[in-house]
């Protein structure tokens, strides 16, 4: 079941698997945070190829109880189409106390792990696409404000020319800008400059 990302919250009692896809990796990092934030359960991270050198540790830590915790948060990270079978597994298992979240990349059309979570309804799939101009300027707009920090939407747009889409990126900048002008509240377009093209340099 496909779902937008502002509709998490909505959707916390539907499933027990999330596939949150693309490489809009800011925002990736935002839904993972707010599934996490609305699921209690203690967080662990594999990346796939752990899990595949090792699957028999791997649900053994997943499927096994602990007088600890009552629930889980598996989160596996760069997840591919090899994670397939493992996954079927788990949810032919039934498992009730524990969420896991399937952090990827861009997926094409024909993958194998986005057309299982689309086509079941009792998936979570969240793809995130690069974020627009808008939404990043309006990001910043609120920033910027909430420091106190005179800038002009020209220069906004500048900074936002340099993130490729990514709200990540953007809070890179931004808030790389707001330490330079902690003691000053107003900036130049050169300061501007000067600043986003240090990032690119290093």
């Amino acid at each position: 079941m496909i779902i937008k990302t502002y509709e998490i919250n909505k959707h916390k009692n539907n499933s027990n698997f999330y596939l949150i896809y693309g490489k809009n990796e800011g925002l990736k990092k935002e839904c993972i945070k707010e599934v996490i934030k609305i699921n209690t359960g203690k967080v662990f991270n594999y990346e796939e190829k752990q899990i595949q050198e090792d699957k028999e540790i791997f649900f053994e830590n997943t499927l096994s109880g602990s007088l600890f915790e009552d629930h889980k948060i598996i989160i596996i990270n760069r997840a591919s189409d090899k994670i397939l079978e493992i996954i079927n597994e788990l949810i032919e298992r039934e498992i009730k106390d524990t969420k896991i979240i399937i952090n990827s990349g861009i997926l094409e059309k024909k993958s194998k792990l986005r057309n299982l979570f689309e086509k079941n309804k009792n998936l979570i799939c969240i793809p995130t696409y690069p974020d627009t101009n808008e939404t990043l300027s309006k990001i910043a707009f609120i920033f910027f404000k909430n420091e106190k920090i005179s800038i002009s939407q020209q220069n906004i747009n500048l900074i936002i020319a340099k993130c490729n889409g990514d709200r990540s990126n953007l809070k890179n900048e931004i808030e790389k800008i707001s330490r330079y002008a902690s003691k000053k509240k107003n900036l130049t377009t050169e300061e501007i400059l000067k600043l986003v093209n240090l990032s690119e340099n290093h």
